[in-house]
């Protein structure tokens, strides 16, 4: 059973993620706690240590960065997802420096944030069964694991395969567990060290991807905004339009029109 504690200045986007999760209907969340600053939430913490929090990376008094720095020292077995609406890859990747488990762009839909909730769980039950394995199996696993690590096909890293893979492939509806996969790796693993060498999430790597094709095709007047979003992999225009607007705080038509004004 997991304890959650949610962190953001702003109560709505609060109410709003705990409204998503009491929805996922989880037998394994035991409680859901609030608070609206970091200080806030090293009291809450420092009363009840929780299993996950879900931070925003800018709010007053205590940010979600220093946070993460303090929590992670005192209690590492917490794990971290990173809220931010700015979409900037610095905060993601201090954030990671620091121990995140994973980042998530706000208005955080309902599929992303249960599909990071349950990664997230995922780890906790591999680090659970790494803990209760026979000394004899781990160590016969170790080297397994070191090749996968760094060696695939022709002697490149694997993360370099998936990234060319992902380069290759982003106008499909592509899913972390199906590159995983490709690889013979397992989800959870696959998804910590992908983090670990490039220092994002498979899904911002994908977003990051999909957002400078999205930056070329806008360039030419001629295409329209909703065969650029079918171009670079979202169902719809709105979908690509709010994904694009989270990255760079501006809309594709106003992209378009800053480059292309006399």
């Amino acid at each position: 059973m997991y304890n959650l504690l949610i962190v953001d200045d702003e109560p709505l986007i609060c109410e709003g993620i705990r409204s998503k999760i009491i929805r996922m209907n989880r037998s394994d969340i035991r409680g859901i706690r609030i608070a609206h600053d970091g200080r806030e939430a090293m009291d809450l913490v420092t009363a009840a240590v929780p299993d996950i929090i879900i931070t925003d990376i800018k709010m007053p008094k205590m940010d979600g960065i220093a946070l993460l720095k303090s929590l992670t020292k005192e209690r590492p077995s917490i794990k971290f997802i990173i809220l931010s609406g700015y979409g900037d890859y610095e905060y993601v990747r201090e954030a990671f420096k620091y121990g995140a488990s994973d980042y998530l762009l706000k208005p955080v839909s309902f599929l992303d944030l249960s599909d990071q909730l349950q990664l997230v769980m995922d780890n906790f039950h591999s680090e659970e069964s790494e803990e209760s394995a026979p000394a004899a199996m781990i160590e016969e696993t170790a080297p397994v694991k070191q090749a996968m690590r760094h060696k695939g096909e022709e002697g490149r890293s694997v993360i370099d395969l998936a990234k060319g893979y992902i380069r290759q492939n982003y106008r499909n509806n592509l899913q972390l567990a199906e590159v995983a996969n490709r690889y013979s790796m397992n989800y959870s693993y696959f998804s910590s060290l992908f983090k670990k060498e490039t220092g994002m999430t498979f899904t911002s790597f994908l977003t990051k991807i999909r957002m400078e094709e999205a930056c070329r095709l806008l360039r030419d007047p001629t295409q329209r905004v909703k065969e650029i979003a079918e171009s670079v992999g979202y169902d719809n225009a709105h979908h690509f339009s709010r994904a694009f607007k989270n990255v760079y705080r501006f809309s594709p038509n106003q992209f378009r029109s800053g480059l292309y004004v006399d």
